[in-house]
């Protein structure tokens, strides 16, 4: 068909959570409150039409379940299209790590393959992982809630300054929520902490609870100086932050010599590079 459009690139944008409730259940899915930032690291995302739904990860990776494959599924639903789709994934958002990374590469894809198709994402979103709504929208920071289909763009009252931290081991979401339905655990107030900047995670001991060593990442923050450290999503990996960006230059120096020393995984993250 002369002028359609046959393939195109998407980023799937990092984020972290900076607060974490889980609000209930809904149609067999955790709901959640969650205050979300974008960070410098994104997936890139080739979609074309294809003869199948095909995903391919540059890592080589393959899932059960394939996020991916659901989002192309779930845009095909909602377009009412029968077309298929084909998505090759740059990966550079580590995964199990609670970055986002699965959920990153969905949103790109569901974001890609609508666009072939002349449309939007829209709910198919929906089905592409808890934080893809978010990942797919233009907020660099949110207040996300149900499923993770509800996006309120929010802003911060100060800038902060992020390292991440993490133990060489993956978190599995599925376990992790899990063992939160059995242990519980505690949040905290989301107005709170639009005021103090204090961040909070109700999956934190359940995530704990599975694989103890993640902690090392807590450990090494704080170690480091940062004095607001929260595990990310559902872990495995950690955030420090600082509303100084001297102190978190020196912090990140410190946190960089702990890192080489434990084998820890690090990133510098700065939202004006985005």
């Amino acid at each position: 068909m002369e002028g359609e459009r046959i393939r195109t690139v998407c980023r799937g944008w990092a984020k972290i959570n900076l607060t974490l409730n889980i609000t209930g259940t809904k149609n067999g899915l955790h709901t959640l409150e969650s205050v979300l930032t974008r960070v410098p690291l994104y997936d890139e995302v080739r979609v074309e039409f294809a003869e199948d739904d095909q995903v391919e990860y540059s890592d080589g990776a393959v899932y059960e379940r394939d996020n991916v494959i659901r989002a192309m599924e779930a845009v095909r639903r909602v377009l009412n299209s029968e077309r298929r789709f084909r998505a090759k994934v740059k990966r550079n958002i580590p995964s199990g790590k609670g970055l986002g990374a699965s959920s990153a590469a969905a949103a790109a894809a569901a974001v890609g393959a609508a666009y072939l198709l002349g449309g939007e994402a829209g709910e198919a979103l929906g089905a592409s992982g808890a934080d893809s709504a978010f990942q797919a929208s233009d907020c660099l920071t949110a207040l996300v809630s149900g499923t993770g289909d509800v996006v309120e763009k929010a802003e911060l009252k100060q800038k902060i300054y992020v390292a991440f931290c993490s133990y060489p081991t993956r978190s599995e979401s599925e376990k992790v929520f899990a063992a939160y339905d059995v242990t519980g655990g505690a949040g905290g107030s989301t107005e709170a902490f639009f005021e103090d900047l204090v961040p909070f995670n109700a999956l934190e001991a359940a995530a704990v609870s599975i694989t103890p060593e993640i902690l090392e990442g807590r450990r090494a923050l704080t170690l480091a100086g940062y004095d607001r450290v929260v595990m990310t999503g559902s872990g495995a990996g950690y955030i420090g932050y600082t509303l100084d960006p001297e102190e978190h230059r020196t912090n990140y120096e410190r946190l960089s010599l702990i890192a080489s020393e434990k084998g820890l995984e690090i990133y510098d993250f700065q939202t004006e590079n985005i």
